[in-house]
């Protein structure tokens, strides 16, 4: 495995405050963290940006998808893959003088698999051992080419051992990150403020010396606030890309997610009718995809009956068009299934990510007799209501890479993004493949998977609409990963 170095940026200066100093970035995020206790950290989403300034990781995930050092300055696999060792970098130290070492990183890892939170299943069976002061090991179940893009997210978060026993733990965290949580500065549930950690081991990739995140759910204050300066940059919807040119702002797209409706009772354990796969296909067959691209994306976007985008190793190009769009074929695919009569289900809403998608899911659903009832669910609420199993069927979008993250955390029968525990023997096959393929041949299985998830109508996608960012100022970012960008990415 090829060990890279973290590429570097220019150090900020001295510090100003607002968006308008070179010094300081400030976003708009939709939604806010539950609190500072890294075992409940998720990657998904804005919230997977918030815990960044104070965590700092294990490896780093590039935007790319590849994976490099970072915290830990070398790891290896054995012959089998199934135990990772990590080197850690001398010298490092948290924010209250604690060393960053193999023990706390034996710590942060263990009390993030055993905690509970929604990601805990990442390291589900991963066993750490302490070598010496600066190496560990972590044993796998069974090989998971997953594992080192997770620890450079949430499952590779470093805190320092004093964190479980101190009663601040849920306002004020101890990390060893670029960024120190400021605490005077910060008002619980709509501004975190960060100032730089003079004494972080990386500073050149961290060109800002304060970093300033403000929620705010409504899009219309996020296009004001970036209007007047008052912030540098923020996630805008495909409805809102011309709003924010025609006022000066400048935005940059990114076509590394899907979106479309989610299957997770692909057994019928609460909808008999979702687990026959005709059901699926049917539900497939009454979107047209092309007038979503054209009507709901604005053409920022393209058509696609994979989950996975052009950009992916996965996708291949005669499986785009698989699904036509054929109401009076997919009624008969209903009869034949024995469910002419349809079914009723509930489908989540989720404020700016998926509500544009409610009168389509519900319109075209109709057609199969299938009643949609639409319920409201805030944003901070929708990761766990839906990792906790409680809809069936949800029209969502969700990211293309890590293709391997992607692949371990949705199609794996103890995924996070599989709460129902879906498998098949065919899959489980595929998967075993994907477990120890390399290079070329691990394209190859990744292509695999994606036909049988096609054939299969695991998900019924409508194709892969652009991911939006808009900029008052000299602001950039490199990419996202997944659906958002890290805080790496951000210059």
């Amino acid at each position: 495995m090829l060990l890279l170095s973290a590429c570097g940026g220019s150090s900020g200066n001295a510090g100003g405050s607002g968006g308008s100093s070179d010094d300081v970035l400030s976003l708009a995020l939709e939604n806010t963290l539950p609190g500072w206790d890294w075992r409940k950290q998720i990657s998904a989403g804005h919230v997977g940006l918030e815990w960044r300034p104070v965590y700092d990781t294990l490896l780093r995930t590039r935007t790319d998808g590849t994976v490099v050092p970072n915290a830990a300055e070398k790891y290896s696999y054995n012959e089998d893959k199934t135990v990772l060792t990590l080197k850690m970098r001398a010298g490092m130290k948290f924010t209250d003088g604690a060393p960053v070492d193999a023990r706390a990183a034996k710590f942060s890892l263990e009390g993030f698999r055993d905690g509970g939170g929604a990601d805990s299943l990442r390291l589900a069976g991963v066993k750490v051992h302490v070598v010496d002061d600066l190496t560990l090991t972590l044993t796998l179940p069974a090989p998971n080419p997953a594992l080192i893009s997770y620890l450079g997210g949430s499952c590779g978060q470093l805190v320092s051992p004093a964190s479980l026993d101190s009663p601040t733990l849920a306002t004020k965290p101890i990390g060893s990150g670029p960024y120190v949580l400021n605490t005077r500065a910060t008002v619980t549930g709509s501004k975190f403020v960060f100032n730089r950690n003079p004494d972080y081991w990386n500073p050149d990739d961290f060109p800002y010396d304060k970093v300033e995140f403000l929620v705010m759910a409504d899009e219309t204050a996020q296009l004001n606030a970036l209007s007047t300066g008052q912030i540098d940059g923020a996630e805008i919807s495909l409805g809102s890309i011309e709003r924010a040119k025609s006022t000066g702002l400048r935005v940059d797209s990114f076509p590394n997610v899907w979106s479309g409706l989610f299957f997770l009772d692909r057994a019928g354990t609460k909808i008999p009718a979702l687990g026959d796969v005709r059901v699926r296909k049917a539900i497939n067959m009454v979107f047209d995809r092309s007038a979503i691209a054209e009507g709901i994306w604005n053409g920022n976007g393209v058509a696609n009956s994979q989950t996975y985008g052009p950009i992916s190793p996965a996708f291949q190009k005669d499986l785009v068009d698989h699904y036509p769009y054929d109401i009076k074929a997919a009624q008969r695919l209903m009869k034949e299934a024995g469910y002419a009569d349809g079914f009723s289900i509930t489908l989540p809403e989720v404020d700016h990510y998926n509500d544009e998608y409610s009168a389509i899911a519900v319109q075209q659903l109709a057609k199969l007799n299938i009643r949609a009832e639409v319920v409201s669910v805030p944003r901070q609420e929708s990761i766990s209501r839906i990792l906790g199993g409680e809809f069936p069927m949800f029209v969502y979008k969700m990211p293309v890479n890590p293709e391997a993250e992607q692949v371990s955390n949705v199609l794996g029968p103890k995924g996070a993004f599989n709460p129902y525990h879906s498998e098949d023997p065919e899959l489980n096959k595929l998967l075993a493949k994907w477990t120890v393929a390399d290079g070329d041949q691990a394209a190859k299985v990744y292509q695999e998977i994606n036909r049988f998830l096609v054939e299969k109508a695991w998900f019924a996608p409508f194709g892969n609409p652009d991911l939006p960012w808009a900029f008052n100022g000299s602001t950039t970012i490199s990419g996202t990963l997944g659906t958002t960008p890290p805080l790496y990415a951000f210059k």
